[in-house]
Parts: C-alpha cells; sequence; structure tokens
C-alpha cells in the first residue's frame, strides 16, 4: 500500500509532536541539572517514602545522565512502534495516540525528575530535601495537559484500523470421506516489534544495575518490571497455529497462553490482511479498535475466524487461506457428516 499524501504529513506531525518535542523537552531539563550541578549535593534524594521524607540516594551526576537515558529512550521506543510499521502507508488513531502519549510521559517525568533535583540546591545533606508531592502533582498535571496538546497538534488520519478489515472468502477444501487433515504452522513476532520489546527490557536492566550501584530502593521495582517483561516476551514471541478435526488452537511457544476454538462454535473462516498498529495498537494478545482479538505478531496476512456468538479471532500467520478453507472443511463435514 502506497502512503498518502495524508500519511505523509501524519507522520512529519508525528516526528514533531513524538520525537522532536520529547528530545527538546529532555535536553531543557538536563542542561537545567547540569547547571544545578554545582549547587546540590554530592549525593541527592532520588526516591521519597510514603510519609514524605526522601529514603533513596545516588550520586547528583546520575540524576541528568537517567534524565537523558530516559528521555531518548522512550522517544526512541515509541517512535520504532509507530514509523516503522507504518512505512507501507497505514495509520490509525493508535498511532496519534502514541505520540501524545510520548510526549505526555517525556513532559511528566521531566517536570518532576527537574523539580525535585533543584529543589535540593543550597542544601548541604540531601537527607533534608523537601517533599516530593507538589512536582509529581505539576508533572502530572502538565504531562495530561501535553498529551491533549500532542493529540490535537496530529491529523486524524486513518486509512486502516477501526473500519473494520476486508475479508476474503475461501473455497472449502474437499475432504474425502473418513480422511483426517492436520495442518500446523509457526508465527513469529516481526523483527521490528521484537528489537523494541528486547530494548525496552535491556534499558530497564540497565536502569536496574545503576539504581542498585547508587543504592537506590526503587531498583527492585524496576527489576520486577523488566523481569514480568522478559515473561510477557517469552509468552508471545512465537505461536504455533493448528487446525484439526478439533478446531483452531493457538499455543505459545512456551505452552501458555493457549487459545482454543472448538468446530462447533466456529461460524465461518477467512483471510485478511492485519496491521498491527493501526488496527491493533501494537503486537502480542490485542484486542482490535474493532473489538477483534487474537496473536497479532507481524504485518500482512491474516487467519480470522468468527463465531456464532458474533466474536472474531485473529491470528497473523502464512499460508492462512489453506488454514481457513480447512477450517471451512472441516465445519462442513461435521454440520453435514454424512457427506462425509
Amino acid at each position: 500500500m502506497t502512503a498518502t499524501p495524508d500519511v505523509h504529513t501524519a507522520r512529519r506531525r508525528y516526528l514533531v509532536v513524538g520525537v522532536i518535542a520529547p528530545i527538546v523537552i529532555t535536553a531543557i531539563a538536563v542542561v537545567l541539572m547540569l547547571v544545578w550541578l554545582p549547587e546540590v549535593p554530592a549525593t541527592v534524594a532520588t526516591h521519597w517514602s510514603g510519609d514524605g521524607g526522601p529514603d533513596g540516594f545516588a550520586p547528583a551526576w546520575t540524576v541528568p545522565l537517567f534524565t537523558a537515558v530516559l528521555g531518548a529512550g522512550l522517544a526512541a521506543i515509541f517512535a520504532a512502534m509507530v514509523l516503522v510499521p507504518s512505512r507501507d502507508g497505514e495509520w490509525g488513531p493508535t498511532h496519534r495516540l502514541l505520540g501524545a502519549v510520548a510526549l505526555g510521559a517525556t513532559t511528566l517525568l521531566a517536570v518532576a525528575l527537574t523539580w525535585s533535583f533543584g529543589m535540593q540546591r543550597g542544601l548541604d545533606d540531601a537527607h533534608d530535601a523537601p517533599g516530593v508531592l507538589l512536582p509529581l502533582a505539576v508533572g502530572v498535571a502538565a504531562g495530561l495537559l501535553a498529551s491533549v496538546a500532542g493529540w490535537f497538534a496530529q491529523p486524524n488520519v486513518v486509512t486502516s484500523g477501526g473500519s473494520g478489515a476486508t475479508i476474503q472468502a475461501v473455497e472449502a477444501l474437499t475432504l474425502t470421506p473418513g480422511e483426517r487433515v492436520v495442518w500446523v504452522r509457526t508465527t513469529t513476532m516481526s523483527a521490528a516489534a521484537m528489537l523494541a520489546i528486547t530494548a525496552a527490557i535491556v534499558a530497564l536492566a540497565v536502569g536496574t544495575i545503576a539504581l542498585a550501584v547508587t543504592g537506590s530502593p526503587a531498583w527492585w521495582a524496576m527489576l520486577a518490571t523488566a523481569l514480568v517483561l522478559l515473561v510477557l516476551a517469552c509468552a508471545t514471541f512465537v505461536f504455533r497455529v493448528r487446525v484439526d478435526r478439533a478446531g483452531l488452537t493457538v499455543r505459545s511457544a512456551i505452552g501458555v497462553p493457549r487459545f482454543h476454538i472448538p468446530l462447533g462454535d466456529i461460524a465461518d473462516a477467512g483471510v485478511t490482511t492485519v496491521r498491527p498498529t493501526a488496527e491493533f495498537g501494537g503486537w502480542g494478545v490485542r484486542v482490535g479498535l474493532d473489538g477483534r482479538f487474537g496473536i497479532v505478531l507481524h504485518s500482512g496476512e491474516a487467519l480470522q475466524v468468527a463465531r456464532h456468538d458474533g466474536r472474531v479471532f485473529v491470528v497473523t500467520v502464512d499460508d492462512a487461506a489453506t488454514a481457513a478453507a480447512l477450517l471451512e472443511a472441516l465445519t462442513a463435514r461435521r454440520v453435514a457428516p454424512s457427506a462425509g
């Protein structure tokens, strides 16, 4: 699919909102911290307890470094999620939302981190640092306002997603009486998606090490987040898709999650084309903007199965037409067993 002028405009506007603006905001925060560096204690407060007092500390120089890495990292991860898959001309509200979220998240972090760092100027001991509630509140408010501004600063362009994908009907396979047929394929997440997720995990791991080295008690929370992401990655990078007389079964390479649609629940099966970010907001186990549910690992061909109760399941997999044709044949044979 060739990108239209509207999509080119949307991509350029996303670059401004989701990449350039967050980098500029991060740069301003880092410059302010570097200017204030001689005025703050050599060890500054980086974490506050529930009662308002500081309980985590780190060398002052690590705060601007952490801010720079975090700000640039967020912009890069969001850009990889949006701009790489959209090169084929697809665009939807999810792209617009991710641009707004990138700007809002960066603004929140920049305001909160810069304020909490700056309020320690002139202190001899970081233990005397005031509470961080106000910086956090202002950061959240600024982040929300930036997200709203980022949303309206981008055009409302929709070339896919939310409007329902076109379904290609298939002709049922011809099965001889008593014939047993099984169709099996392995589907893998796209390289771009795996790279983005892996980069996020690595960034969290590096952050965990940095916090642990500096003595901040927040390292365990970041470690837990990194481990959760690692487990989710292992569970969603590769799936095995199987069609047989029991119906459709889609199972992760590690065994879970597992999804099964019995043959008796299937109303019809067909082939569609899926654009992950435009239609499902990303990769993995997803719910689409139009209510479809499924395993979305890459752009392109997908098997789509409609149940009798109206629910729709999608899985991106090669040779989806053969899978759909076999499901149609098995369903027909089950309804009219005398025919096969």
